[in-house]
């Protein structure tokens, strides 16, 4: 019973020190502000070790993930997202890109169906009438 108490005990510790949150895990989700465009994590410049700085700060405060996130959001405006949140002008970069490839699609309709293109012609058949053709 004892052993079986330990093992708990460890397994909790355990779990404890995995749930911690890490540095790693919000350099994730945003991007450097020095302007190169690289996630945090993947940033080695000297601003990236200032914001580490201040994330490792925040997470002794005892600020969860979504605290700091927002706190550097409120810092360096939500273009240090590295996802953008789908609610104005943000918004745009999830559905402009359907809506453009949309668009092309309709004008590649358009211009085939106003060639008079087929989309599927059958060889032989074509073939054929180039043979009928030369016939007469």
């Amino acid at each position: 019973m004892r052993l079986f108490l330990i093992l708990i005990a460890l397994l909790l510790l355990e779990a404890g020190i995995t749930s911690a949150l890490q540095v790693s895990d919000v350099e994730k989700d945003v991007l450097c502000s020095c302007g190169c465009g690289k996630v945090l994590e993947n940033c080695d410049c000297a601003t990236s070790e200032v914001m580490r700085e201040e994330i490792r700060g925040m997470i002794e405060q005892g600020m969860s993930k979504e605290q700091i996130v927002a706190e550097l959001q409120s810092m360096y405006g939500k273009e240090i997202l590295a996802n953008p949140p789908k609610e104005g002008v943000f918004a745009g970069l999830w559905y402009y890109p359907v809506v453009v490839m949309g668009a092309g699609l309709v004008v590649v309709y358009l211009i085939l169906r106003r060639r008079n293109a087929s989309w599927y012609a059958d060889p032989d058949e074509v073939i054929n009438e180039e043979d009928i053709e030369l016939e007469h």
